[in-house]
């Protein structure tokens, strides 16, 4: 390689580094306290937990963790919402859902996760931007219908044990998606009722520019194997334009042109 090429890769580096570092993300812990065994063995905790844990992971400072969506969302490059999981899982009001809308078509970045989001909430203008619709409601707890997630599409090869399906709620009725405009990236292994998808997601560079992942099973509940969950966590942050070093990975200068800070 150049000496040119080379110092070009490092300044890009640095960059991508700096961005995950200053990124500002905000998780809304909207579960309504559940809790369900870590699969990694650290007990009982949130679905926040392994989702914090991840973008730690992956070089990104700025993370607020917040029970209640606050009203104003424009300095936030990306909204992590989780909602938790069935019969319990957290409610997003008709005007949370427009302040969400309104977030996205400012140029806003959102992940949302739920076992039940796409039957409450997919006809929605969050489902409209991921190019996706509830398909059904998934198979009952004592069945189960997520064992392992399987990565396609664009995270074709990328697999994760569902440790939680047969001992607590997480695997309860975990809704399948339609997916139309947008695309499929992990799936169900095991037989569901329809579609098996189970994480769809959608970007659009040029305006209005937006980027979402709309996720029905519970990031936490993933198990580290022959792929981890910060290796996942790197793919979120690859697609929204945010990913830097750290265990789930080094940067990628391909993405920096999609930084939300600098075409808003």
């Amino acid at each position: 390689m150049a000496l040119s090429s080379r110092v070009t890769v490092s300044l890009l580096a640095l960059v991508a580094a700096a961005a995950a570092a200053d990124a500002a993300v905000l998780v809304w812990d909207h579960d309504n306290n559940q809790y369900f065994t870590d699969p990694e063995g650290n007990g009982k905790v949130g679905t926040e937990y392994a989702v914090t844990k991840a973008l730690a992971a992956n070089g990104v400072a700025g993370v607020s963790v917040a029970t209640a969506l606050p009203l104003d969302l424009s300095g936030y490059d990306a909204v992590f919402i989780l909602c938790g999981f069935w019969p319990n899982d957290g409610f997003i009001s008709y005007y949370q859902l427009g302040e969400l809308e309104a977030y996205l078509a400012g140029g806003g970045m959102i992940y949302l996760e739920g076992t039940d989001v796409a039957r409450r909430y997919g006809t929605s203008a969050i489902f409209d931007y991921a190019g996706a619709a509830y398909a059904d409601d998934g198979r009952p707890l004592d069945e189960g219908n997520v064992d392992v997630a399987q990565g396609i599409g664009s995270l074709d090869g990328m697999t994760w044990d569902y440790a939680s399906y047969r001992k607590e709620k997480p695997d309860g009725y975990v809704d399948e998606l339609d997916v139309t405009t947008g695309e499929v990236v992990v799936r169900s292994r095991r037989a569901g009722n329809r579609t098996n998808a189970r994480v769809a997601w959608r970007r659009n560079d040029v305006d209005p520019r937006f980027a979402v992942i709309v996720s029905t099973f519970i990031f936490g509940a993933l198990k580290d194997g022959a792929n981890t969950k910060a290796e996942l966590m790197k793919a979120y942050l690859e697609f929204f334009g945010l990913a830097g070093p750290g265990d789930g990975g080094g940067p990628t200068p391909a993405s920096l042109g999609r930084i939300r800070s600098l075409y808003r």
